[in-house]
């Protein structure tokens, strides 16, 4: 039995080496730091859906480059569903679980090293030198864009009571922690999992938070919808599924001419990197969308720091809140970051 993802890895690797800033800001000395909490709701009836003439088909897509906020309860439970498997993660927060061959009964055990594997007694180093010297030269940061506790939520109060009203449904609730840097090296956030579902959610796009001299929010967001507000049975196009944040690839017997499964991977055009066969005209050709329409949020607005903004829309509501964190802060929430992870 082999593997066959010698492609996804190598485009993994293409994507990694283009987009090579997220570990670098992150471990920035010089980086400004922020706490960052943004809702997303629906405005619900038909006042708002019929205000205004909608563009049938508006332009939607992911952007080209993107990342996604980490969920470490996700990730476990990931792995947990493909036992013995090993998962690693992007510094773009996307999962790729590898699940290994059985074993054939053929391999030897790899007990025994090498000669030329044992160091020499001149070439051992201290661990414990090493590690000093790489907290000398790293500033002690806690791990970014990870979502976190629901209890720092500054903003689940006025969550819940929006949803109580029944005017307005929260499509969307995290804080996370990053470093800000300019419009172009920090990339877009992609909110939704529309490609690792292969299903359409009522929420999908990307937003992304950048320093150039102000504070920025730059959104592209739409909503999906029943299209209650457009007459007749006319439907537009789907929505394009969002890229995958979990990918999973399995080996296969080697007589088998089947593609290796790749869950979720609207990544790429053909993630496998294999040919497939046509699809047979009398099978389903994918997941059908259940919406009719939707229904775009794209703005670019400034914003002050530790100010709530507001951006407002007719079916979309945006509360956001950018918090500066200080070096105190910082190294303060990195300890305990090694703390939790030192008890799991």
């Amino acid at each position: 039995m082999k593997q066959h993802h010698r492609n996804v890895a190598n485009t993994l690797a293409l994507i990694a080496g283009v987009i090579a800033t997220p570990a670098a800001l992150a471990q920035d000395p010089d980086a400004r730091w922020y706490r960052v909490e943004l809702l997303v709701f629906s405005h619900e009836g038909s006042a708002a859906a019929t205000s205004e003439a909608w563009d049938p088909r508006p332009p939607l897509d992911y952007p080209e480059t993107f990342r996604f906020l980490r969920h470490p309860d996700r990730e476990q439970a990931n792995l947990e569903a493909w036992p013995g498997a090993e998962s690693d993660i992007s510094e773009l927060g996307i999962q790729t679980i590898t699940v290994p061959e059985p074993p054939s009964g053929d391999d030897e055990p790899e007990d025994r090293l090498a000669a030329e594997d044992i160091p020499a007694a001149g070439d051992v180093v201290d661990p414990n030198d090493a590690i000093a010297e790489e907290e000398e030269a790293i500033p002690l940061r806690p791990t970014p864009w990870i979502a976190r506790p629901a209890g720092e939520r500054e903003f689940r109060g006025k969550a819940a009571y929006l949803q109580r009203t029944g005017r307005y449904q929260p499509l969307f609730h995290e804080t996370w922690l990053q470093p800000m840097a300019s419009e172009a090296d920090n990339i877009p956030i992609v909110i939704d999992r529309s490609g690792d579902q292969q299903s359409w959610p009522e929420l999908q796009g990307s937003v992304r938070l950048y320093l150039s001299r102000y504070l920025h929010i730059e959104t592209n967001l739409w909503l999906n919808t029943g299209g209650s507000y457009i007459p007749g049975s006319w439907a537009m196009a789907p929505p394009p599924l969002g890229p995958a944040s979990l990918i999973v690839i399995e080996p296969v017997l080697e007589e088998d001419e089947s593609p290796v499964t790749a869950y979720s991977s609207s990544l790429f055009n053909d993630p496998a990197g294999l040919e497939q066969d046509p699809p047979d005209a009398n099978e389903p050709r994918g997941p059908v969308s259940p919406w009719r329409h939707a229904v775009a949020l794209t703005e670019k607005r400034r914003m002050r720091s530790e100010e709530v903004h507001y951006l407002d829309h007719p079916m979309l509501g945006m509360v956001v809140k950018l918090t500066p964190l200080s070096e105190e802060e910082l190294e303060a929430l990195a300890v305990a970051e090694q703390v939790a992870d030192q008890g799991t």
